[in-house]
């Protein structure tokens, strides 16, 4: 069977870091400069240096906000418009401020333009595509120990309320993201009733904040051979490549993964990493991308992530579990599989019509947010599902000030 390497003009299908070769592992990050394009990364130097712990002063309700726009850019639109803009990231930060207790500000990157000018291809709507509406994501990743031993990758906004003492070197920005200005949006401080196409913002900048702090997956699409019927669904390959050659390091998880089990039988969808793990030894050399997807192809571990693209794509079949009375059912109801959308989303009949409904994958036209909370009775945009999800990922509130989190090599 020949194979290729995936990329935007299609001659490139092996969706990995390509880097130089780096420190241990942690003191290294990843970092993102395009909140669409999950691809767009680099590995950069991240050593640990020490905090000044007398810097997390004690919350109290006069506080303000922890989540702000640290730099903004508003091209073809309205200085009202534009306005409006930062008014929504104002509120959604109040929002969150409001649901969890942040220790350390939380900067935010927000690019508001016309995809159709600065990425065409975002507004192609040929052959039943959507065009995009917008995104946002972790700016820095950074590997971190779970409690099972596992180093799995957090976001950095999150990594910064650990209160770590020493913590792998933040950057200035921690989510960045992107939302396109030709989209009808209806902002909160608008006056008149929303309209039937109109999308609420507040109630998307909300949902992907929610993704840029944590709710995000690395299962997806990586490997692939020329064959487009054989796709094999991992978590991410870690590669660097090194004096031409290819070194793999190892499948590795983001921190939403600790939480997933297969719905069928309860167990860890960590099992399933381990397995693929059993490709190769971290630090394994290959010729090049290419030979290491041959390698792949021969191996055992091929039949584990065909299974998974089966499930994947199967309704229904995996969940979250952040406590033992909590258990949310993820998406996995696309076909084919989509990356950014399967499993980084709440099941969309399961959760759309409930006080859950905000991770979903498609955002509601023609409501509010407001009028959606109505609706499904809710308290608020983050429902008990989504904050049950958060606390379990590290975020403290006033009913969970302590939760359980990471910690660095010992």
């Amino acid at each position: 069977m020949s194979t290729t390497v995936k990329s935007k003009n299609f001659f490139i299908i092996f969706f990995l870091i390509v880097t130089c070769y780096c420190p241990p592992i942690f003191s290294y990050c990843e970092d993102y400069f395009d909140a669409l394009d999950h691809n767009a990364r680099r590995s950069v130097a991240c050593p640990l240096v020490k905090d000044d712990l007398s810097r997390y002063s004690k919350r109290d309700d006069d506080d303000e906000l922890k989540i702000k726009v640290s730099r903004f850019q508003c091209d073809n639109a309205t200085e009202e418009t534009c306005k409006n803009v930062r008014k929504t990231f104002d509120e959604a930060a109040k929002v969150i401020s409001e649901t969890f207790i942040l220790k350390s500000t939380i900067n935010l990157d927000v690019n508001f333009t016309n995809f159709c000018i600065s990425k065409p291809s975002l507004c192609d709507v040929q052959g039943g595509k959507r065009v995009v509406i917008g995104g946002a994501r972790s700016a820095r990743n950074m590997l971190l120990l779970d409690d099972d031993d596992v180093a799995r990758l957090y976001p950095q906004s999150l990594v910064k309320q650990f209160e770590f003492k020493k913590h792998p070197e933040f950057s200035s920005i921690d989510i960045i993201a992107s939302f396109n200005s030709i989209v009808d949006w209806y902002f909160p401080s608008q006056k008149t009733p929303i309209r039937s196409k109109q999308r609420d913002m507040l109630y998307v900048v909300l949902h992907e904040l929610m993704h840029g702090m944590g709710f995000f997956t690395l299962w997806g699409d990586f490997l692939v051979s020329d064959d487009p019927k054989d796709v094999l669904i991992t978590t991410r390959p870690d590669i660097i490549n090194d004096n031409n050659q290819t070194v793999f390091n190892g499948f590795k998880e983001a921190a939403f993964d600790r939480l997933l089990i297969f719905n069928r039988d309860q167990t860890r969808l960590t099992k399933v990493s381990e397995e693929l793990n059993q490709f190769a030894k971290a630090g394994t050399r290959f010729k090049s991308d290419v030979d290491l997807i041959r390698k792949f192809l021969d191996s055992k571990q091929v039949n584990v992530a065909r299974d998974m693209t089966k499930i994947t794509t199967t309704p229904k079949t995996i969940s979250t579990f952040p406590a033992p009375s909590e258990k949310v059912i993820l998406e996995t109801s696309i076909k084919p599989f989509q990356g950014g959308a399967s499993m980084t989303h709440v099941d969309e009949k399961t959760y759309l019509n409930t006080p859950d409904f905000l991770m979903t994958f498609l955002p509601v036209p023609g409501k509010t947010l407001e009028e959606l909370i109505a609706e499904v009775g809710g308290k608020g945009p983050i429902g008990p599902k989504l904050k049950s999800i958060m606390e379990s990922l590290g975020l403290a509130t006033k009913e969970k000030p302590n939760p359980s989190r990471p910690r660095l090599a010992s």
